[in-house]
């Protein structure tokens, strides 16, 4: 059932990715436009899907979204000292071991994981697809960003933890789950038709992106291809194989692993240009695992 609705699912969101390819391709919408719809989906449109989430995803149990925020947070902090015992005695460049690092544990949850949690396991899947997004900027914010680039970028930036509007809606979704409400209503009716736009527009921007990016360069880089191993298929299979071990809920175990298995982030290209790290690296690692994606994603789903 999960992996024909995925088909479907991929299918559909590369179609899109087309779609904006095409419409970026023949100028139909500038830079600006591109960078404009990304603030729009991370600002509004992202936010009221999390928060939607909240009215949704009241039929989940509670324990085990509690649970969930335990496992997330050993994952993330397995995902790091794994990750750096591998790539220590690879990589030499200490800024760009860290990068290989950070691209290993972060992954997109915003653009491609939120559209695709939803698609798959709807408001049940969703919840915890939001308790991993908040972990996701706790992690990033506080140890993530330590590693990036030269000294001054080594610093927990507290302030962008509080007020990103992903976290936001993150912690505002998990207190309506919390609260004894049976739901929203036209408030409840109205997120969810915003949030349902966040598939199709982060799709087009993925296209969008894919403008002036040489595909067969990326797809020389070897070291690009570990880092893709890392994140598509090593980590989402330990997750994966961990959590069926312990018994976990199932719609809990496929969301986390799902989430796990997303491409590399792109605040890791942001991040790596903010603060004089290697953001060609970083670019071609998080198109490279976009690419791969497409297969490792149904090869992950299959096991669900």
């Amino acid at each position: 059932m999960y992996f024909e609705t995925l088909i479907k699912t991929l299918l559909t969101f590369f179609l899109l990715v087309l779609f904006g390819f095409f419409i970026k391709k023949i100028n139909l919408v500038s830079d600006k436009t591109v960078d404009e719809l990304s603030d729009v989906l991370l600002k509004i449109i992202l936010p009221s899907s999390i928060i939607a989430s909240g009215f949704e995803g009241k039929n989940s149990d509670i324990k085990s979204v509690w649970l969930s925020l335990v496992i997330i947070s050993i994952c993330y902090v397995f995902f790091f000292v794994f990750s750096f015992i591998v790539f220590r005695g690879i990589i030499k460049d200490k800024v760009k071991r860290n990068l290989a690092i950070n691209m290993s544990v972060f992954a997109n949850t915003g653009f491609i994981g939120f559209p695709l949690v939803n698609a798959i396991f709807g408001s049940s899947g969703m919840i915890y697809a939001v308790v991993y997004n908040l972990l996701y900027n706790i992690f990033m914010y506080t140890i993530g960003i330590r590693l990036f680039g030269d000294e001054k970028g080594r610093k927990l930036d507290i302030k962008a933890i509080i007020l990103n509007p992903l976290t936001i809606a993150s912690l505002f979704a998990l207190v309506l789950f919390f609260l004894p409400l049976d739901g929203g209503g036209v408030v409840e009716d109205f997120l969810s038709t915003i949030g349902g736009m966040s598939g199709p527009l982060s799709m087009m921007l993925v296209g969008s992106w894919l403008i002036g990016v040489d595909l067969k360069s990326v797809l020389k880089k070897p070291l690009c291809y570990l880092v893709s191993l890392m994140r598509l298929l090593i980590l989402p299979l330990f997750v994966f194989f961990v959590l069926t071990f312990l018994g976990t809920d199932e719609i809990m175990k496929n969301t986390i692993t799902l989430i796990s298995a997303i491409p590399v982030g792109t605040l890791n290209v942001i991040f790596a240009k903010k603060y004089g790290g290697d953001a060609v690296f970083a670019n071609e690692t998080m198109i490279q695992t976009l690419v791969f994606s497409v297969v490792t994603i149904p090869l992950i789903v299959l096991l669900f």
